[in-house]
């Protein structure tokens, strides 16, 4: 009789994001994470076509977290410099949890084309949380601006040395 496992997606996505957050990108593999969770590697590719597959779950699951976040911190900010602070700390959060991946992971055709997409939605999304803001505190701001704030904010999330107020002093 076969092995049920109770949620295995749910496991297979910890045990990788554990993995990835933990340790470096070269030890990635489905059965390290096969291993980690107690479950056939089989199991991983009825949820998982492959690793790159499994990283970007994780991932995108992750931005969706801090997408979240981001979002309740700006529904109660108080002012406008106090809403981009919270996009841009749940920016730079994301960035820094995932730094090891991005900055390990081989460039190149296939991963171009993935980041190129990812990074458009990403700046779309943060396009619209900045006019929602602006519109908010009754705030004018010019369509090609907020696109250009958000990029900045992008820009900004991945160098540490940047802090937020002086990402914020611009764009104000």
């Amino acid at each position: 009789m076969p092995k049920i496992i109770k949620n295995p997606e749910d496991r297979i996505l910890q045990a990788a994001r554990n993995r990835l957050l933990d340790k470096d990108l070269s030890s990635f593999s489905l059965r390290g994470v096969a291993a980690d969770c107690g479950i056939a590697v089989g199991t991983i590719y009825n949820y998982f076509k492959d690793k790159e597959s499994l990283m970007a779950a994780v991932m995108i699951q992750d931005w969706m977290d801090a997408l979240k976040g981001t979002r309740e911190g700006l529904m109660q900010s108080q002012s406008l410099q106090e809403g981009l602070l919270h996009i841009c700390r749940g920016i730079r959060n994301f960035c820094l949890r995932h730094q090891k991946v991005w900055s390990s992971y081989p460039t190149g055709g296939e991963f171009s084309m993935r980041y190129r997409k990812r990074h458009e939605l990403l700046l779309s999304q943060i396009t619209e949380m900045i006019k929602g803001l602006y519109e908010r505190f009754d705030a004018p701001c010019e369509e090609h601006r907020t696109i250009l704030y958000a990029e900045l904010i992008i820009a900004g999330a991945q160098h540490p040395e940047i802090r937020e107020e002086e990402i914020i002093e611009i764009i104000i």
